[in-house]
């Protein structure tokens, strides 16, 4: 897998943002239950998990880049010691595998609701197309993401637009959730912290090889906080459009896309496609880290994609709803120890 070329600031926001807006994100499923089932409080979370996707992002690429990092592996061994080093790389390696099998499950969930395909056919299609990319290498996996995340970013933000434009957001809509039992944690603030600890824990896969082949420092910070930041917009605007979409979402496993069919048919389709492109993305992010951990030869890393692959396909059939309420929540606690090590590392750095 080749590496790719020196990377300025807009290629590692990009892929930052690429990494973690994924089935979860763009469909509307995991902005609501980490964040809108809290009614106002959910905006004060979403301020605090931007500053926390800036600060950690950072960190990862600021520490890779000082130990001239290959992989994740020595990332984590660095940060954490040889013993709970082994013991995270192991926990983070199987996460990836959790991961795979939550964007296969959203792909089936956008090909069932919105292209009205039985789910295995957006699964397999996704996870095929991933498969293919990973293989090619790092130059491709670079370029896939680039392309995808502009036009996500203006489909999430002309959707919530619309949303919000056409059905205000009320008291009485806000004061509904507060009806709703949360499903990931009892209060904002953790909840918060849980969101940001899983996604960074997945994106270390992508992050740490980004602070390594970035063009200069300059770059890097500007890059960790430029997709920071625009994580927390996005957040943002999709929040809006729940909230303003209450009650009517909560009978689909993909509200954006129920949100946008308000607009046209036409848009929904699109949105539809854009969400598909993302989802793949993502998937590319974490079956390129799985891969590269497990793999030193291009046998090995074609077996890996192979068996990840197929795994994926079979238990993405659970649903989608049903796997992000179980496999992320869990990865967020794992990520505590990750998330803590970082900092313990970046104090001892500064001083």
């Amino acid at each position: 897998m080749r590496d790719s070329g020196k990377l300025t600031t807009l290629p590692i926001a990009g892929a930052f943002i690429g990494t973690v807006v994924g089935a979860g994100f763009a469909t509307g499923q995991e902005v609501f239950q980490f964040f809108t089932i809290f009614g106002w409080y959910s905006f004060i979370a979403i301020i605090f998990t931007t500053f926390l996707f800036c600060y950690f992002g950072m960190t990862i690429m600021k520490l890779s880049r000082k130990i001239h990092a290959r992989s994740h592996l020595d990332l984590v061994k660095s940060i954490a010691g040889e013993k709970l080093g082994f013991f995270l790389d192991w926990i983070i390696t199987v996460s990836f595998l959790g991961v795979l099998v939550v964007m296969a499950a959203g792909a089936g969930a956008v090909a069932r609701e919105q292209l009205g395909l039985p789910p295995l056919v957006g699964s397999s299609f996704i996870l095929l197309f991933t498969y293919c990319t990973v293989l090619s290498g790092l130059d491709n996996v670079m370029k896939a993401i680039g392309l995808v995340v502009p036009f996500l970013l203006i489909a999430v933000l002309g959707v919530a637009f619309y949303s919000i434009v056409s059905n205000p957001i009320t008291t009485q809509k806000v004061l509904f959730i507060s009806s709703i039992t949360p499903s990931t944690a009892s209060n904002w603030s953790f909840s918060s912290i849980l969101y940001v600890s899983y996604n960074i824990f997945l994106s270390i896969a992508i992050l740490s090889p980004l602070g390594v082949v970035a063009k200069d420092k300059t770059s890097l910070i500007r890059g960790a906080l430029l997709g920071g930041i625009g994580l927390g917009g996005a957040l943002l605007a999709i929040n809006l459009a729940l909230v303003s979409g209450l009650p009517q979402i909560l009978n689909y496993e993909v509200p954006m896309i129920y949100l946008a069919s308000f607009f046209s048919p036409i848009l929904a389709l699109a949105y539809g496609i854009i969400l598909l492109l993302e989802i793949f993305t993502t998937t590319v992010s974490i079956l390129f880290g799985l891969v590269v951990r497990l793999g030193t030869t291009s046998a090995q890393r074609f077996f890996w994609a192979t068996t990840a692959s197929l795994i994926a396909l079979l238990a993405s059939q659970l649903g989608f709803s049903n796997v992000v309420t179980i496999v992320y929540p869990l990865m967020g606690y794992v990520g505590f120890i990750l998330l803590i090590c970082l900092l313990r590392a970046q104090l001892r750095r500064s001083r």
